[in-house]
């Protein structure tokens, strides 16, 4: 983990958490390693720490090494858009793993760390649903 990522990258994820609806803040935790922040949200809910991953491959290995801010939970953001779909919740740490659009949802609910988004086939049939 490091903080090599494309320029555009991060301004990008800052705007999406700007824009969510659940966030009241977002701010930057300065540190050598990594990029991370840490995020106010809404209707009463607590914050989260957030840490970006610059890893093109990212699996359950990772966690051995992951950043002592996420100690007491948070989520663990894959920010790269070609690394890997790795995405999971790990409950007795209250730590949640996956890209930009899990975030989003999980950001939505107090104990983000259970947010599971929809399957592919959960999502059509609530399209189907909705027609």
């Amino acid at each position: 983990m490091g903080k090599d990522l494309h320029y555009s990258i991060r301004p990008f994820i800052e705007r999406a958490l700007l824009n969510h609806s659940a966030v009241k803040s977002v701010v930057d935790i300065q540190t050598e390693e990594f990029y991370a922040y840490k995020i106010e949200r809404n209707f009463g809910m607590s914050s989260l720490t957030l840490v970006l991953s610059d890893e093109y491959y990212f699996g359950a290995s990772k966690l051995a090494s992951k950043p002592s801010l996420l100690k007491d939970g948070g989520y663990y953001l894959i920010a790269r858009p070609e690394a890997s779909n790795f995405e999971c919740n790990y409950i007795d740490s209250k730590l949640s793993i996956g890209k930009i659009g899990k975030l989003l949802g999980a950001l939505n609910q107090e104990e983000f760390w259970l947010y599971e988004p929809l399957t592919e086939d959960e999502k059509r049939k609530r399209k189907e649903k909705n027609r």
